[in-house]
């Protein structure tokens, strides 16, 4: 039944992109390294935390894809985490902007609740897809559906959680990262490096993963003008973290910190594909 919810909420998605929307599902964990959510179990949420009314010229702009995992999504938070956030920045900067994505979880409240964050996914995953899950697709099939000038790109954090060893697993980003650009060349694609972790030595592994592969980055932004870095590691602190030390606590800062960081470098981009 959880599934035949979703398929519904995908149907309505288009015609209910400028309500703050009721019934949106909340999704559970479905692995237990990541503690957040697919869209494969869920319940509705007793009720929305806040909500926005969105100007009725926002949803028809630049199409802007988030992308990646529970962190996407948003995930223990209801309302949709730092897209909530990034959602208020572009109506403050008059900037028109449409959310695009196959998934409307975890946004009740956000009138524009498109994404594709995965909860427990690996950038392998995103990549080539769950085939044998209820959560399906790959970045292939999303990209070419909805066809993103934008992509917010973060990814990662339940890749430090595998046995694999760093230089492996930043490979896997990276092959994520070839990918998009072999779909997608003339998007935008902005990736964010992956938040912090709590626990001391996977926080160690994240800031080795994130040098390894900003290294590759720096080497194929020399050659593709449309890839773009961003420094979402260290705009959170552990201080922002829930109590699993992984996501965002809904009620903190750090939501609004990771809608910072991201507005803060697509905001350029977003003004000059607003005026084609």
């Amino acid at each position: 039944m959880a599934h035949d919810l979703v398929l519904l909420a995908q149907a309505l998605q288009r015609s209910a992109k400028r309500l703050a929307l009721i019934g949106l599902l909340l999704p559970l964990c479905g692995l237990s390294s990541c503690g957040g959510g697919g869209s494969d179990a869920q319940t509705t949420p007793p009720s929305a935390p806040m909500s926005i009314e969105a100007p009725t010229w926002l949803n028809s702009g630049v199409r802007v894809m988030a992308l990646g995992d529970s962190l996407t999504e948003g995930w223990p938070a209801t309302y949709g985490g730092y897209r909530f956030e990034l959602y208020r920045r572009f109506i403050a900067a008059k900037l028109p902007v449409d959310f695009v994505g196959s998934v409307t979880n975890a946004s009740y409240g956000l009138p524009d609740p498109n994404h594709e964050g995965h909860g427990g996914w690996t950038s392998y995953d995103l990549r080539d897809g769950r085939p044998n899950g209820l959560d399906n697709g790959n970045v292939r099939n999303w990209l070419g559906a909805w066809h993103p000038q934008v992509i917010l790109l973060l990814a990662g954090t339940n890749d430090v959680f595998y046995t694999q060893g760093d230089d492996t697993i930043a490979a896997n980003l990276l092959a994520l990262i070839d990918r998009i650009r072999e779909v997608a060349p003339d998007a935008e694609l902005f990736v964010g490096s992956t938040l912090p972790l709590a626990d001391p030595g996977l926080a160690a592994r994240v800031v080795r993963f994130n040098a390894i592969v900003q290294q590759g980055l720096a080497t194929r932004m020399q050659l593709d003008p449309h890839l773009h870095s961003v420094p979402t590691h260290d705009a959170l602190s552990i201080d922002d973290l829930a109590d699993d030390g992984v996501h965002i606590r809904p009620e903190g800062p750090g939501n609004g910190k990771l809608a910072d960081a991201w507005f803060s470098a697509i905001r350029s981009t977003l003004e000059r594909l607003s005026t084609h």
